[in-house]
């Protein structure tokens, strides 16, 4: 046991495996933080895949920033790896872990595999954060060794009540809640939250090249199939083409992934090259947040995105599809808007609205900013884990309190 660990009356190891970043390390590792301020020791075990090169391997440990801290990491280029079971197990007895967390597929194989050759005995909890898979032989493989998973795991917590619902098999069901993820918020309130706009938008706009006049409206997220970036471009289209009252706005899409060259040949075709910028992979999120005006998120399906957390947490509206954890975050009408997803018309809508109305705009962001800071405390987070920790392991228990 470590120096700093004499504190701390029960030990949580979280597991991933990961090759890039995205928000599923993203919230692991805050969760990890989380667990740690409320008196749990808590480490996040990342088994960085090299095989996805060393860009994207990069993006991951730049990504992590003062949470890295809370890692350790484990490294394979293989499918599958004798000599990782045997580092993990050695590093689990380290730590004296009394839950083993998995936050992908991968992990809960490795940790089940780990209890059921009796090297680790606690209880091993399955974290499903909304991965959807495309159809393929691959995909099969991944959904049954899921499937697998999620039989002979001891708890399963699911981000949202939409993809726990939709994947933990019905029958022989086993011990699980819904836990939506959380987030810290700058103290001071929305003000705060807002502070330095201004400065954020003139850095922002000479670092990336666009005009800082123009109201900034943002979509995050890895360039892939999921998170349905092709809708956005559409949208960005048909505001170009239309005569409303507002600002012409600026969009700007953070983030890397397989379709960027395809993203970038279609904004081509569709002539709204002077109107969206690609910013790749950002790693200055806060200046980001800071500088926008909008969130719009066009994801086909979705777990808890992160995104979204920390958009109302830097007090801005967000317009989301009404799918997986978006409907357990966005106050329809109240605090942003939900759509039905791939609704191009609904989607334009709404869009102008917030265009057209800085005041609506502040209005949504203020009680984004309000109700997240309330529903969404990282403690009460951390809590909700250890209560579910608890019932799969009564002897569970927090550190002392004075």
């Amino acid at each position: 046991m470590t120096a700093n660990q004499g504190e701390f009356k029960a030990h949580v190891v979280h597991l991933s495996f990961s090759g890039d970043f995205g928000g599923r390390e993203k919230a692991a590792s805050w969760l990890c933080r989380a667990m740690r301020q409320e008196g749990v020791f808590s480490m996040l075990y990342i088994v960085v895949e090299t095989r996805n090169g060393s860009k994207r391997n990069s993006n991951l440990f730049n990504a992590l920033g003062d949470t890295v801290s809370l890692c350790r990491f484990f490294q394979t280029h293989k499918r599958f790896s004798f000599s990782l079971v045997s580092q993990l197990y050695e590093a689990l007895l380290e730590y004296d872990a009394s839950i083993l967390h998995c936050h992908c597929y991968k992990s809960l194989f490795y940790a089940l595999l780990l209890k059921f050759t009796g090297r680790f005995s606690g209880p091993v909890v399955y974290t499903l954060h909304g991965i959807e898979l495309p159809f393929g032989f691959g995909a099969t493989l991944i959904k049954a060794f899921q499937r697998i998973g999620l039989h002979f795991a001891d708890g399963v917590v699911g981000c949202s009540r939409e993809v726990l619902e939709r994947t933990l098999p019905k029958r022989k069901s086993r011990p699980h809640m819904v836990i939506v993820n959380a987030i810290d918020v700058p103290l001071g309130g929305f003000e705060s939250a807002r502070e330095g706009h201004t400065d954020a938008r003139t850095s922002l706009a000479r670092t990336l090249g666009f005009d800082q006049t123009r109201p900034l409206v943002i979509n995050i997220g890895r360039l892939c199939p999921q998170k349905n970036f092709h809708l956005f471009l559409q949208l960005i289209k048909c505001l170009s083409g239309m005569k409303y009252e507002g600002p012409e706005a600026m969009f700007l899409i953070a983030g890397e992934g397989p379709l960027r060259a395809e993203l970038e040949a279609e904004t081509d075709r569709l002539d709204i090259r002077n109107n969206v910028h690609f910013a790749g992979f950002v790693t200055d999120m806060d200046r980001l947040y800071r500088a926008a005006d909008l969130l719009i998120q066009t994801s086909t399906w979705e777990g808890t995105p992160m995104c979204l957390l920390e958009a109302r947490a830097h007090g801005l509206p967000v317009i989301a599809p009404a799918v997986g954890g978006n409907v357990d975050v966005v106050r329809d009408g109240l605090d942003g808007t939900l759509y039905p997803v791939n609704d191009l018309a609904a989607l334009t809508r709404a869009s102008v609205s917030y265009l057209c109305d800085q005041n609506l705009r502040e209005e949504h962001g203020r009680m984004a900013f309000e109700h997240t800071r309330h529903a969404f405390d990282p403690g009460r987070w951390a809590r909700r884990h250890f209560s579910f920790y608890h019932q799969l392991r009564p002897t569970f228990r927090l550190k002392e309190q004075g």
